[in-house]
Parts: C-alpha cells; sequence; structure tokens
C-alpha cells in the first residue's frame, strides 16, 4: 500500500471516509497529522469497548487490534449505530469471527451488562427507568440496567435476573424492552437490536 501524502490532509472532514474505515489508516505515515487524527479518533472506540470488557483482550492480545479492526469494518458496511448496543453487536460480531468457540457464558453476561450500563448513562426519555436485555444465548436469564433514582447515587446499578415465569426468547440472539418504573411487573415483548 502506498502512504498517503500527509499534505493531502487539510481539514478532520477530509478523514472522515478514513475515519469510518480503519483500515484505511495504515495508510498514513505514522508521523502525519492524519493518521493522528484518525488514531486520537477511533482509541475513543478502543478504550469504550475494552476498557470495561477486558477479557477480549485474551482473545486478541494486548493491542486489540485482531478483534477491534475488523469489527468496525463490519461495522462500518452494515452502517450500525455504535450507541448503547455497541458491544452486543460486537458479540454478534464474535459469532461469526475466528473467535467464536473461545466465548463463554461469563462473557457473554458481562456484554450484556455493559450495554445496559451504557443504556442507563445515554437514554433521556423520562418515561423510561430501565431496559431488560435478554439472548437466546443464555435461556431464562436477561440483564437489566436501572438509571440512577436519585442525583445521590454514584454507581450504575445492573443486575442479573431470573423470572419465576420464563419469558420467550427473542428471536434473534438479542431482544430488549423498557420499563416505565422501577419494577418488571409486565412483558412487553422483546423489541430487536436495530442499526
Amino acid at each position: 500500500m502506498i502512504p498517503l501524502s500527509p499534505a493531502s490532509i487539510r481539514i478532520d472532514a477530509d478523514l472522515y471516509d478514513d475515519l469510518a474505515n480503519p483500515v484505511r489508516q495504515s495508510a498514513y505515515p505514522r508521523n502525519s497529522r492524519g493518521y493522528v487524527r484518525i488514531d486520537m479518533s477511533l482509541r475513543q472506540y478502543w478504550h469504550n469497548l475494552f476498557d470495561p470488557v477486558p477479557q477480549l483482550l485474551e482473545f486478541s492480545g494486548p493491542d486489540g487490534r485482531a478483534i477491534f479492526l475488523p469489527f468496525m469494518a463490519w461495522a462500518r458496511e452494515r452502517e450500525l449505530s455504535l450507541d448503547w448496543s455497541y458491544h452486543l453487536w460486537v458479540y454478534e460480531w464474535l459469532l461469526q469471527s475466528e473467535f467464536r468457540d473461545r466465548l463463554e457464558t461469563d462473557l457473554l453476561l458481562k456484554i450484556i451488562a455493559t450495554s445496559a450500563a451504557r443504556w442507563t448513562g445515554s437514554d433521556r426519555d423520562p418515561d423510561n427507568c430501565g431496559i431488560v436485555i435478554g439472548s437466546s444465548l443464555i435461556g431464562d436469564k436477561a440483564v437489566v440496567g436501572w438509571k440512577f433514582r436519585s442525583i445521590a447515587t454514584d454507581f450504575l446499578e445492573v443486575e442479573q435476573v431470573e423470572f419465576d415465569e420464563p419469558l420467550p426468547a427473542p428471536s434473534g440472539n438479542f431482544g430488549f424492552f423498557t420499563t416505565p418504573e422501577f419494577k418488571l411487573d409486565y412483558f412487553p415483548g422483546w423489541r430487536p437490536i436495530t442499526r
């Protein structure tokens, strides 16, 4: 691959297409402004992925590239939103990857809990108090993330639950629903994780 000229990058908007395709990062000389800007932008996604779930680094080594770069390319092709469902999409990719035979329930529960925690910090709908995320891969268990009940709370409340009467499995690998109260007293049906 022929390195790009650092002079061709004038503003960050010129980097957008290459930022959305992290494999292209290697086309920039490491000391170029373009490389540094792409690297800084990608680090946010890298840290959001591996900081809460460091077990993923056991698969790919300390730099995480064997997971991160192929996943980001896969996500770009599918135009996925890397919102609270970011980790669920990573797990979907892992199920199709060379790592699929190494996936265990503990990792899956950590991935789901991380997604629930991200939802609690990002959902702004005042009618939602919690999110329930289920998976056809873990049977009757589900993970619930609750929003802060008061400003005095200093931790995220995420818990694994099992229901007295098992819920049907989501139609895909993952499903979710939100609840308008700080209790689970109804099941409106699973919603799919969407792009």
